[in-house]
């Protein structure tokens, strides 16, 4: 029986008197070196995910500023085109054209194809 203030190892006795190591008792997980350096690769690029998401992000869980108080994005596309009202006017009228398919068709030159076709064969009877 242990004393009061004696520390044990965890190890407990069952009914039956079998002494019972909790967790597999001193035994550690062991692990191949290359799963053990794939963890280590994954955990340092997880910190570094986490460090950066603390530099973009840290001062709103702070409360020193608002999340919608966007920072500048370095990254932001801006678009400026020269000339927009002409595109715009060129494309109205290239989508007016496309839209009435019976003007300026070109299923009279494959008309004229098929009759070019067709004038061959009646020179060899």
């Amino acid at each position: 029986m242990a004393s009061a203030g004696r520390v044990t190892n965890g190890a407990t006795k069952n009914s039956a008197g079998a002494k019972r190591n909790m967790g597999g008792g001193a035994h550690w997980m062991e692990v191949s070196r290359p799963h053990a350096i794939a963890g280590e690769v994954c955990g340092f690029f997880a910190w570094i995910w986490i460090f950066y998401r603390a530099k973009e992000d840290l001062p709103v869980v702070l409360g020193m500023r608002h999340p919608w108080e966007h920072a500048e994005d370095p990254w932001q596309v801006h678009d400026h085109v020269d000339n927009l009202d002409v595109l715009e006017n060129e494309w109205e009228d290239f989508n007016a054209k496309a839209t009435r398919p019976g003007e300026d068709d070109d299923d009279d030159d494959d008309d004229d194809d098929d009759d070019d076709d067709d004038d061959d064969d009646d020179d060899d009877e």
